[in-house]
């Protein structure tokens, strides 16, 4: 259905329970009014979507002119439904603007009817006063607002061919703008898509810790203490907190930042950011030293994982590679691995899931010599390429420039 519409391309970190719509969105978001929703794989109320684009159909006030999109290819099964929708313009509550229409492979079909105040609303009038009573609000923007509607599936066992939206032409007009399958929970080992955070707090920094430490505290998703992988044991809670010197540097160890790699949520449940954009710096340094390591499931060496993006106050910038099993390595210490070249593994420890596997825990001390000692450096980003391999990043502690 999309041709030349602004539609970005779907994201490594998208499983296949995130159906690929690519094919089927009819405008882009900007182009629906929702141009401050994020793209890209995002968790709203406990399910995963892959938000790009959006299938609008026609209502009697609608500017869209397609009625219905039939034929969207599934082929899975799972226990529940998850859509990402809304709709433009209002009608009675307890209205049926539209449907899904499943196609399952035996033969049979079911149709989920998209009830108006029950599942689905206006996405443009936010002081309706209107509370669905089978479904939340996802999202909300200045303008518009999007809902989730989570449906069992009435098969769980036989797999979903294909699905039909169809609008029934009411004052209001349904869109859709992703839709998710969540499999029984035989075939998974989490109970929900969830976003990355922090169940125990932060500490505090210390207020010892000079600019140079740089603050990470807005950009941590969890605690060390935390079990983020969301499966027991899997933490870094011995790791020594506060300020904390490692391979000689002292760093400001409080928490913990996980990107995204090709298998990460296929692997852990968990939706995570795939970039980390303009962590401030503001300082001159000789050289900037990285307390890191990676997750998920390992790569071959030589590989490159992710990278920051050092900007300068000149406007310059410069990529810093990160390379599997150069300056970067698993958290987790696999002998067969060996170990970093263009590093220093200045940490080991344990937790309960190394040790029921004979393993340990380790954090890597990459250091970058600045090639612009003389150029404040603003920010930084960090970035994960999305392969097997995703980096995990603990601090930052920049070396300043000699005077």
């Amino acid at each position: 259905m999309s041709n030349s519409l602004r539609i970005p391309a779907r994201s490594r970190q998208a499983i296949p329970d995130l159906i690929d719509l690519s094919s089927y969105y009819t405008s882009a978001l900007e182009e629906g009014g929702l141009a401050a929703l994020p793209k890209g794989v995002h968790a709203y109320d406990r399910a995963a979507f892959d938000i790009r684009g959006i299938i609008m159909l026609a209502g009697k006030k609608s500017s869209a002119h397609i009625d219905a999109v039939n034929g969207i290819a599934i082929h899975y099964k799972g226990e529940k439904f998850d859509f990402l929708h809304g709709a433009a313009g209002t009608v009675e509550e307890d209205t049926i603007i539209g449907s899904y229409v499943l196609h399952y492979v035996n033969g049979e079909t079911r149709n989920m009817p998209l009830t108006y105040g029950r599942n689905i609303m206006n996405s443009f009038d936010k002081n309706s006063g209107y509370v669905l009573t089978d479904g939340v609000t996802a999202w909300t923007g200045e303008t518009a607002q999007v809902y989730k509607y989570t449906a069992y599936n009435p098969l769980p066992g036989i797999e979903v061919k294909t699905m039909d939206f169809i609008s029934n032409n009411t004052q209001a007009a349904p869109f859709l703008i992703a839709m998710a399958i969540e499999p029984t929970q035989t075939e998974r080992q989490y109970e929900w898509f969830d976003s990355i955070r922090a169940w125990n707090p932060i500490a505090v920094r210390d207020p010892l810790a000079s600019p140079d430490q740089i603050d990470l505290t807005n950009y941590y998703g969890t605690s060390l203490n935390d079990d983020w992988f969301n499966h027991a044991g899997h933490d870094l809670h011995d790791v020594p907190q506060g300020l904390q010197t490692f391979g000689g540097m002292l760093f400001d160890v409080r928490g913990l930042i996980v990107l995204a790699g090709a298998k990460s949520l296929a692997v852990s449940g968990l939706v995570l950011p795939e970039a980390l954009l303009m962590i401030p710096v503001v300082r001159k340094a000789k050289a900037v030293h990285f307390l890191q390591a990676s997750a998920f499931v390992g790569t071959t060496a030589g590989e490159k994982i992710g990278e920051y993006v050092i900007h300068y106050k000149n406007g310059e910038a410069r990529i810093v590679d990160l390379i599997y099993g150069e300056n970067m390595l698993d958290w987790w210490v696999n002998p067969a691995e060996g170990h970093v070249t263009k590093a220093e593994e200045v940490w080991y420890g344990s937790n309960t899931a190394t040790r029921s596997r004979g393993m340990q825990t380790r954090l890597i001390k990459f250091n970058w010599e600045n090639p612009l000692p003389d150029v404040e450096i603003t920010a930084i980003d960090l970035m994960s390429t999305l392969t097997n391999s995703a980096p995990m990043l603990v601090a930052i502690t920049v070396e300043p420039s000699k005077k």
